[in-house]
């Protein structure tokens, strides 16, 4: 699903590694889409500006991460 399709204030995945790495999906918090970047934080409180084009996974209510 595009990010500009994700309903604000929502929990998300984003596959966070290096390139080259298979990288790890992490649950974040997307805030918002402003002009054509997004505001989006880490579980460590850091904030990330995807475009608003990028493919992510939106998580439901029942979602758990093992």
């Amino acid at each position: 699903m595009k990010l500009y399709d994700i309903p604000r204030n929502s929990k998300i995945l984003l596959t966070i590694g290096k390139p080259g790495d298979e990288g790890k999906e992490t649950m974040c918090d997307f805030k918002h889409i402003d002009g054509m970047y997004s505001l989006i934080y880490t579980p460590d409180g850091s904030a990330v500006h995807l475009g608003a084009t990028t493919e992510v996974k939106l998580v439901d209510d029942h979602y758990e991460i093992a």
